[in-house]
C-alpha cells in the first residue's frame, strides 16, 4: 500500500512540475508566464465589429444553418417596403440584410419614394429576391409605367437606373410595384418629372 501512495505521489508532483515548465493555470486566474489575468488577455484582444443597420432599419441575419429554402420577409415600419426572398438550398450563408427608409434622404435623390437595401455580405446567395413597394397616393403619375428604379450617386450627382420588373398592380390610387434587386443600394419610386 505504501509503494503505491509513493508512485501516486511522485505522479502528481511530475504533473505538477510539467504544468509549471508550461505555463500552467496557477488557479488565480493568471498566466504565471506573463502575469497578466486570463481575463485581461480576453479583454485585450480585438473583437471583430458587428454589423447594424441605422435607426429605424429592419434587420435579418442569416448565419450557417440557416434553414435551405425558406421564405423569407422584411417589413418597414411604414408598412409600404417589402423585402422577400428566399434562403439558399444549402442553408449556408454569412449575408445581413437591412431595409429602411433613409433619414435624410441623401442629397440630390429625387422621388416620391425612397427605401434602401445595405448588405452584409452578398444578397445575390439570396433566391427570388424582390422588392415591393406598396402605396395609395392623390398624385397622379406623368411617369408611366411606374416603376422602381435604383438611385445611383457617383460624385454627388444621382443616376436612375431601371431594374427588372416583377409584376405591376396599378388601379389609382393603389399601387403595387415589385422589382428584383440584384445589389444593395437606394430603390426609388418617381411618380412625376
Amino acid at each position: 500500500m505504501m509503494k503505491r501512495q509513493g508512485v501516486l505521489l511522485a505522479s502528481l508532483m511530475g504533473i505538477a512540475m510539467l504544468m509549471a515548465a508550461c505555463g500552467g493555470h496557477d488557479g488565480n486566474g493568471s498566466n504565471p508566464a506573463t502575469g497578466q489575468s486570463v481575463d485581461d488577455a480576453q479583454s485585450t484582444t480585438p473583437q471583430p465589429a458587428a454589423f447594424s443597420c441605422p435607426a429605424g432599419y429592419k434587420k435579418f441575419d442569416l448565419a450557417d444553418g440557416t434553414v435551405p429554402n425558406a421564405d423569407v420577409s422584411i417589413i418597414t415600419d411604414d408598412g409600404i417596403a417589402m423585402f422577400t426572398f428566399r434562403t439558399p438550398a444549402t442553408g449556408r450563408t454569412d449575408v445581413a440584410v437591412c431595409l429602411g427608409k433613409p433619414d435624410p434622404v441623401p442629397a440630390g435623390v429625387q422621388a416620391d419614394y425612397v427605401y434602401e437595401l445595405i448588405e452584409h455580405g452578398d444578397i445575390k446567395q439570396l433566391l427570388d429576391r424582390r422588392l415591393t413597394l406598396n402605396f395609395t397616393t392623390d398624385v397622379r403619375p406623368t411617369r408611366t409605367p411606374t416603376r422602381i428604379e435604383q438611385a445611383k450617386i457617383t460624385d454627388g450627382a444621382v443616376t436612375y437606373l431601371p431594374v427588372i420588373d416583377g409584376p405591376i398592380y396599378v388601379a389609382p390610387p393603389n399601387y403595387s410595384l415589385v422589382a428584383k434587386p440584384n445589389e444593395a443600394g437606394l430603390y426609388v419610386v418617381r411618380l412625376t418629372q
